[in-house]
């Protein structure tokens, strides 16, 4: 664990937490690194994923890990001589590289130097009782040989997509028994093999002619930040929100930059976040009932200056430009000296916008804080040609508090950031640390890891559209674009922090990616940004005014922000930001209809998210990949058009029919025999007679969370909504093609009802040449996973509703049937009827239980569990009171779902 990256500073640790316990019981044997496990007759441990790599001999034994495993005082020591060791010599060139005997270099000297790698990388008392630790922090010095042992092959390609190749071999394994290997034994092992994978993939581009070496996939990072792991406990103990935590699981993708992160001291004080969750910091959010301008330093009293907003409205209402401010007399030591005044745009200006300056009751900020911001500014490096004063832009002061000309300037706030000289970046958790004498990976993962500037959503705007960004530190601003490259040459001599560049140079590009921007140093042509990038980089961002989410939105994305800003509320707002990003991007991804959670209550809309902020909704299950993916669409056939009935869309999908189980018999004929909650629903194809099961979604992600008590709150509330939608003979399944994961589907419910002249009139909708069939107009209920069953599933589900036409066609049925109709329940009548269904239940299903222990007895013992001999026949009225069948919709049907 010493190999991995860690602040000069950084947070107090139990003594041997980042410690590695030695425990090899015999040392790496020189032989070919994929095949240890074939040598050592272990093969069991080897996942489905890696017994068919190309040049690795079959395994020996089953894969039996999941279901048996290794006792970890056996496994660790054999991971640790393979994982570390054998990683390590093979880096050196110390393996055989070929079957049949084939070195790189002499085996003997190989075989000695491996002997030494022991000795020289375990730490020991020499007591014979003290413990023995692995260190491998002195392995940065030995660069110069690691390229010297890389040299010795004659096909450097080959030879650098054999060790990627052997990387993720390793990361694979490892990532499939991450359960049963203590945390510091993984995490050592992890941050040598992304150390390596770093250093191979940076090599290989940056010589001339570049190496392209084989994309493959490596899980370093997987778990170390787990929901509720020592990561994160030591984390939240020292000052971290939970949602922090969670953005940094989720954003982050390199080992060592999780591991730096965790390890950095936050700012003091700290806030309190015992009520915050992953998706929301309560500490960080703004009460504008009791928010009061803050002051550059406390204890202060100046009075606040007020800008003339009839000026600043004058301005916007008589010029296509922008008031901006000068401030004079700000450096006399005396506040009261301190002026502003306001002028249209007319050149490069810098400008600011910071968490302590904004006042939402008018365009007044302290003396104190316009002083401060003056000198930091004028501090900064001054644009080309110019001796004059810089002349500033805050939001506070420059956009007016009065409705129409606010309109105007928000219309106008993208050429604000886009022309800015310099974007000065001020946030008290920065302005705590200094940038003299500290690391620029530091600097770099503070301002765009961890602090709050990243978090907030206007302040998005700055990064995204910004020319230049200067971060202020307590001491001084400075260039991210310098910092950037100053860890860049640090990167190249040590792989930890390349891992780390990358990772801050992910988030940097996800700025850029809303670009084009102004000036003559910015001449690359820039793509349209996509919605999937829109929506990564809102994800974990927060705004005090919900209905400012749309300005945001529509600034970044070049939307006509005037339009969307005469909306009054947010709800109306997010439709005109639909329609226009409709209207740019060639309709809206059809995914949409299947991730959604918060939506939009207007009619024609309610398919839409009513915002993109995790923060906005109260108890979300969408992952961030799930948020993004939702807009991500690879054909154009896959993109909804918005109209005033709902989201235009051609998808594939079903009918869901429910049929009696018997001709004139109700739906559901056996009504309070058992007292099911509604986990799932099965049906089948009316054309291939595969079986399929239904589940809530929602329900679904939860479910390993919760209590007992929290699900049965959930059932009781929701009271069976699937089979009720199904119920109704109008309910309509549609389906994912897009992404799947074997037989499964997500999907969505709806209500369908065919539309009227009326309203296909509204729409403008003229059925083409090859449409034969009409229209539907959809009401989305909710998000539902669909699964194929699989054969032996299938055979015994045709059986239960074969079982349960017994049942139904027994007298019992057709007198409890007719005591419904006179009685209630509860009354003796309807208890004696209803205890004689239930016993022929029983022995209709103990009849076939024994006579069919193939399809019944060994599917139930696979798919459900042991010991459900008595159980067995409640699933007839659990599931089979009627029949559901899944009827296809035809490949052109156009459907407006609402």
């Amino acid at each position: 664990m010493d190999l991995l990256a860690c602040p000069a500073d950084p947070v107090s640790v139990a003594l041997d937490r980042d410690k590695t316990p030695y425990l090899c019981r015999e040392p790496w044997d020189g032989g070919l690194f994929r095949t240890y496990a074939h040598r050592k007759s272990k093969t069991s441990i080897i996942p489905p994923m890696l017994r068919h790599v190309s040049g690795v001999p079959p395994a020996e034994q089953p894969y039996l890990e999941s279901l048996y495993p290794t006792p970890r005082e056996e496994l660790q020591p054999f991971l640790q001589t393979w994982f570390f060791f054998g990683t390590l010599a093979e880096m050196l060139g110390l393996n055989e590289i070929e079957p049949g005997g084939i070195w790189l270099m002499d085996r003997h000297v190989a075989s000695a130097e491996i002997a030494q790698l022991h000795t020289i990388l375990m730490l020991d008392e020499g007591d014979g009782e003290s413990p023995r630790f692995l260190t491998a922090a002195r392995l940065l010095s030995w660069a110069p040989l690691f390229r010297e042992r890389l040299a010795l092959a004659t096909d450097q390609f080959q030879r650098l997509s054999y060790l990627c190749h052997c990387l993720q071999y390793c990361s694979v394994l490892l990532s499939s028994i991450d359960e049963n290997v203590d945390h510091n034994v993984r995490y050592s092992i992890a941050a040598l093999g992304e150390f390596f994978t770093t250093g191979l993939y940076a090599s290989a581009t940056l010589s001339r002619p570049i190496i392209r070496l084989p994309v493959l996939g490596y899980f370093w990072n997987r778990n170390y930040l787990r929901d509720g792991d020592g990561v994160e406990a030591l984390m939240l103990q020292n000052g971290w929100c939970p949602s922090e935590v969670d953005k940094i699981r989720s954003q982050v993708q390199g080992l060592h930059t999780m591991h730096y992160t965790s390890r950095l001291k936050k700012a003091l004080p700290w806030l309190d976040h015992s009520r915050c969750s992953r998706s929301v910091c309560c500490a960080f959010q703004l009460h504008l009932a009791t928010y009061t301008p803050a002051h550059a330093s406390e204890p202060c009293a100046c009075a606040l200056l007020d800008v003339d907003e009839s000026v600043v409205s004058a301005t916007l209402a008589h010029s296509d430009s922008y008031p901006v401010i000068r401030v004079e007399n700000y450096a006399t030591g005396d506040l009261s000296d301190v002026e502003v005044h306001v002028e249209a745009y007319r050149g490069d200006v810098p400008y600011v916008w910071a968490n302590g300056l904004g006042n939402p009751r008018s365009t007044a900020l302290p003396r104190c804080q316009i002083a401060r911001v003056a000198r930091l500014v004028a501090a900064l490096p001054p644009a080309p040609g110019t001796t004059e004063t810089p002349r500033l832009w805050l939001d506070t002061l420059c956009c007016p508090i009065e409705p129409r000309a606010k309109l105007i300037a928000l219309a106008r706030i993208a050429d604000v950031y886009r022309k800015a000289h310099h974007v000065l970046v001020l946030d008290t958790s920065l302005t705590a640390f200094r940038y003299e004498a500290s690391h620029p990976a530091e600097l770099l993962v503070r301002a765009f890891v961890c602090s709050p500037w990243m978090r907030r959503l206007w302040t998005l705007q700055e990064g995204a559209l910004g020319r230049v960004l200067q971060i202020q530190f307590a001491d001084q601003a400075a260039n991210n674009m310098t910092l950037l490259t100053e860890l860049f040459q640090i990167a190249r001599e040590d792989a930890r922090y390349m891992r780390i560049w990358q990772d801050i140079n992910h988030e940097y590009n996800q700025l850029l990616g809303f670009s084009p921007k102004t000036g003559p140093e910015n001449t690359i042509v820039w793509a349209k940004p996509s919605l999937s990038t829109l929506q990564r980089a809102l994800h974990f961002r927060t705004v005090s005014v919900a209905s400012d989410e749309p300005l945001c939105i529509s600034t970044l994305m070049n939307l006509d922000t005037g339009y969307i800003a005469s909306a009054l509320t947010l709800e109306k707002r997010m439709v005109r930001v639909w329609e226009k990003l409709a209207q740019s991007h060639g309709g809206i991804s059809t995914r949409v209809l299947f991730y959604l959670e918060e939506k939009i209550n207007i009619p024609g809309w309610r398919w839409a998210p009513k915002s993109l902020l995790a923060s906005s909704v109260g108890e979300s299950v969408l992952t961030l990949d799930e948020r993004a993916m939702r807009f991500h669409t690879e054909h154009r056939q896959s993109m909804g058009v918005p109209t005033s009935l709902g989201l235009r869309i051609t998808l594939p999908g079903y009918r869901l029919i429910p049929e009696s189980i018997l001709p004139g018999f109700p739906l559901h004929p056996w009504p309070k025999v058992i007292s099911p909650s509604e986990d799932q629903i099965l049906l089948q194809n009316e054309e291939t007679g595969e079986w399929f099961r239904i589940v809530d979604w929602y329900r679904a992600k939860k479910l390993p969370s919760w209590t007992r008590q929290e699900c049965r709150a959930f059932d009781r509330s929701e009271d069976h909504p699937l089979c009720r939608a199904v119920d109704t003979g109008r309910c309509a399944i549609l389906v994912d093609d897009q992404i799947a994961m074997e037989d499964t589907r997500m999907g969505c419910l709806l209500q369908v009802e065919e539309m009227s002249r009326r309203e296909t009139a509204i729409v403008g909708y003229t059925p083409g040449p090859s449409e034969s069939c009409p229209p539907l107009r959809a009401h989305r209920e909710r998000s539902v996973i669909l699964s194929r069953l699989t054969v032996a599933e299938s055979q015994m589900m045709s059986m239960m509703r074969h079982l349960a036409e017994v049942v139904a066609r027994n007298e019992s049925t057709a007198a409890y049937v007719e005591v419904q109709e006179k009685f209630k329940p509860g009354s003796t009548e309807w208890s004696v009827a209803e205890e004689k269904v239930r016993q022929n239940m029983k022995q209709v299903m103990r009849a076939a239980w024994l006579a069919h222990p193939e399809v019944l007895q060994q599917t139930i013992k696979d798919t459900v569990g042991e010991s459900m001999d008595d159980y067995v026949w409640t699933l007839i009225p659990k599931l089979f009171s009627h029949k559901l069948v899944l009827r296809g919709l035809k490949k052109e049907q156009v459907l407006f779902v609402d």
